[in-house]
């Protein structure tokens, strides 16, 4: 019997590391394809609305005074809740509930686990066995037979909300080894939140969820009326992160400009590689962001030897290479190029973790969600440079924004090349360059890792 329960334990704890590491996408893409295969306007209102949810999420958590470990498990109740809802009731009521549920487990399961994750190895012996990742991939090919049996994704759902139920021991178990960690660590005081950014957070959220509408579907506003949207929203993003630039003391511009760089690759780039790399450009992109992410700190910290101070040379060297190659039409030199910048956001990423969750000046149980808040700012203002830029090339150009989404030809290249590509990948470019040489400007009040 206690030989069942630990490998129960086993098999829960590796349910709810496979979540942790695919929940921010998989529940996007199973009401995306719910709503592709419907068309009905209760779904594409729900994936608004988780989108959304999502984006806002990470800056609404850690309001109260709770553990990371409470947060972990209110994210995996709220993940059954919300997988239960779109695996049995098309209602809109009921979609936009469930959205807002799995929005918010999408943005925080990732983080929060992290967080038990590192306070755990850093205060115990406590390790993830390989055996895990196997399971992974086991877990995966359920949502397999959703697909070959056309299920209509609602099994996918019931499976979902099955892992999350099956991780619930899992969440219970690090919440209690997590005790001892934070007997130890007393908790930052919590600020309370001010009315002005109530305000300027809602606006904001409305704004982006406007722009998300527009992006979904062919619907004509006119062009000065969603510029205003766009410029609008740019601001008020900087605002708030002007108000939280002291959240964190150092590492902000290098997770502002991850964010960036994660957009840049696998928002942009997955659809702009249609052009250049043709029906199957999507699935390239993923593939080789998902490769440069993983092999990115063990390439360069073998070409360097293990030294840290040259691979972080090769990395930053490899990251301004490849804006150099993704400008190019060249399929091979374009996809090296997106390669190269994942490679680099790869090598950044385990160390930016590291950095912030090891700095003195930081509350660990804090740390990996304000990283994760700075990175959303990045990636939200590579979001709405990008969108200003579509809708204005599509106004000149007399285009719908849906034929950069769905294209059926590649005839418009030459025009999102010069009017999308080459803009974005120069501010990328423009953002990375600061990021890697205007630290030392900030380092005066606070020493950057």
């Amino acid at each position: 019997m206690q030989k069942l329960r630990s490998s129960f334990l086993d098999f829960s704890i590796a349910d709810l590391n496979f979540l942790a590491n695919i929940g921010i996408m998989l529940p996007y893409v199973l009401i995306l394809f719910k709503y592709q295969q419907t068309h009905s306007v209760n779904y594409l209102v729900g994936m608004i609305v988780f989108y959304v949810a999502r984006a806002a999420s990470v800056f609404t958590t850690k309001r109260l005074n709770l553990k990371s470990s409470v947060y972990l498990l209110m994210c995996l109740w709220l993940g059954i809740v919300g997988s239960v809802i779109y695996g049995v009731t098309s209602n809109l009521i009921w979609l936009i509930i469930g959205g807002l549920c799995l929005g918010y487990t999408s943005a925080n399961i990732w983080p929060y686990f992290l967080t038990i994750k590192l306070h755990l190895t850093t205060s115990t012996d406590f390790k993830l066995k390989r055996l895990y990742w196997l399971i992974f991939g086991v877990l995966g090919l359920l949502f397999v037979v959703d697909f070959i049996f056309d299920l209509k994704y609602r099994l996918a759902f019931i499976l979902l909300a099955v892992l999350f139920i099956l991780a619930l021991p899992a969440g219970r178990l690090l919440n209690q080894f997590s005790l001892a960690f934070y007997d130890e660590h007393a908790q930052a005081k919590r600020h309370p939140l001010k009315f002005w950014r109530i305000a300027i957070f809602i606006i904001f959220f409305i704004a982006m969820g406007l722009l998300t509408l527009l992006r979904k579907i062919s619907l004509t506003i006119a062009l000065p009326y969603v510029l205003g949207i766009v410029v609008l929203a740019i601001v008020l993003l900087n605002i708030e992160l002007a108000a939280d630039w002291k959240a964190m003391p150092a590492n902000k511009l290098r997770i502002v400009n991850r964010g960036f760089l994660i957009s840049i690759v696998l928002l942009f780039n997955s659809f702009f590689a249609y052009f250049i790399l043709g029906k199957a450009g999507m699935y390239i992109v993923f593939a080789l962001y998902l490769l440069g992410f993983e092999g990115g700190r063990p390439l360069y910290m073998a070409l360097a030897h293990k030294v840290e101070a040259v691979a972080k040379n090769y990395a930053r060297a490899g990251l301004i290479v490849g804006h150099l190659l993704a400008l190019t039409t060249i399929p091979a030199l374009y996809a090296i190029g997106l390669l190269l910048i994942a490679l680099y956001v790869g090598f950044e990423n385990p160390a930016i973790n590291m950095s912030v969750y090891t700095d003195d000046e930081n509350d660990p149980d804090l740390a990996i969600i304000n990283k994760y808040r700075f990175s959303t700012y990045g990636g939200l203002l590579c979001q709405l440079c990008f969108f200003g830029l579509l809708v204005t090339v599509s106004a000149l150009n007399h285009l719908k924004l849906m034929s950069f989404f769905n294209p059926t030809t590649t005839a418009l290249k030459a025009t999102y090349l010069h009017g999308l590509a080459w803009p974005m990948i120069a501010l990328s470019l423009l953002v990375s360059l600061f990021t890697i040489y205007g630290q030392q400007y900030f380092k005066p009040s606070h020493s950057a890792a």
